[in-house]
């Protein structure tokens, strides 16, 4: 197992190397920009570390849930960028195995994943027993499964959307759901563009198309590549619901990117592009924030300080979602209450977003 692991690793190491060499970019402008330097101006930078790949996490102590063990742990599913919170859960409440942030091979996001260094066979088959319970299905597909009853709780980064309120009463089902704790929709550019703050007018402006120069927003006399998600998933409900407000996006498919890593590998091969995602995926998943940066907003960061206060314009709340008959004494409904007593708040706060 040690062996498949550290193979496992070298192969990981050798990919990112080599996806990190060939990443080019869609202009001849030399990129000049320190990578390091402070992304928010007048604001300095560090409460929020990012994750690293390969650095261990260890689960906080917390009082169990009575009965709860891998071999009935309930079937749970999500949003990308709530896997680690759901990791932690399942960690903190089945006697605590250590986990680590692997850089997934695919496309280079940071995935929270139990460790396996040093861990016994006992160890390995517990955990093993507990990823029979995972799904990974994003945001849109995590709902459409718990209406299916094929998975019993799910924790994803919004709300569920209209589409997926009305494939609920078609089945039959109604669904349960609370916020669990706090993000914010950050925006991101290139670091070689010298904005680093936009209104939430001027955002608006140019998703809506009235804006398509950066000169028109005190940056250079170049176009505007404005990056979007597609339908349903929870970067781009939030954006329709918390930025746009009713107002009409512009559409244009060939900009549409699928994958949570989308918007970071367009802005990274687009110095003069704008996107946007979860901070928590930012700042934690994406790896690509020394040529990434996520800007502010009416000149206040998206950072957890400003999550806290909720200054910050575009604060998300990340929920969990049952279905209302779920039986009482379910553990997926055990779970579901867990999460907002102080026990489950260590661990979302150990998982790095804050707490509702």
């Amino acid at each position: 197992m040690k062996k498949l692991f550290l193979f496992f690793i070298g192969g990981i190491l050798a990919l990112t190397g080599a996806l990190s060499s060939s990443c080019g970019h869609n202009n001849d402008e030399p990129n000049t920009e320190p990578v390091d330097s402070v992304v928010f101006p007048d604001v300095v930078w560090d409460e929020d570390s990012p994750a690293h790949a390969f650095a261990t996490v260890i689960p906080p102590a917390v009082s169990p849930i009575d009965g709860l063990s891998v071999d009935n742990f309930p079937v749970i599913d999500g949003s990308d960028s709530t896997e680690p919170l759901r990791m932690m859960l399942a960690s903190a409440l089945t006697d605590g195995f250590t986990c680590i942030w692997i850089p997934w091979v695919t496309d280079g996001a940071l995935w929270l994943l139990p460790s396996y260094t040093d861990a016994s066979e006992e160890e390995v088959e517990r955990i093993h027993t507990v990823f029979k319970h995972f799904k990974y299905s994003n945001t849109h597909p995590s709902y459409v499964n718990l209406i299916d009853r094929t998975v019993d709780i799910i924790i994803c980064a919004r709300e569920s959307s209209d589409d997926e309120i009305n494939y609920a009463q078609e089945k039959g089902v109604t669904l349960i759901e609370k916020p669990i704790a706090l993000d914010s929709f950050a925006f991101l550019l290139n670091r070689i563009n010298g904005i680093n703050n936009l209104s939430h007018e001027q955002i608006v402006g140019i998703y809506s198309g009235q804006i398509t120069n950066w000169k028109e927003v005190g940056g250079k006399d170049t176009t505007i590549v404005a990056f979007t998600r597609n339908r349903n998933s929870g970067s781009q409900e939030k954006m329709e619901k918390l930025v746009m407000r009713g107002v009409p996006m512009i559409d244009l498919p060939e900009l549409r990117g699928g994958s949570m890593m989308a918007p970071y590998q367009s802005i990274m091969a687009s110095y003069y592009g704008i996107a946007y995602s979860p901070y928590y995926y930012y700042i934690n998943m994406s790896e690509s924030f020394r040529l990434v940066k996520a800007i502010s907003v009416n000149n206040v960061p998206p950072t957890k300080q400003y999550i806290r206060s909720r200054e910050y314009p575009f604060v998300s709340e990340v929920c969990a979602c049952i279905r209302r008959d779920e039986p009482a004494d379910s553990y997926a409904r055990k779970i579901f209450d867990y999460l907002t007593t102080s026990d489950g708040k260590k661990i979302i706060e150990a998982s790095g977003f804050v707490a509702n």
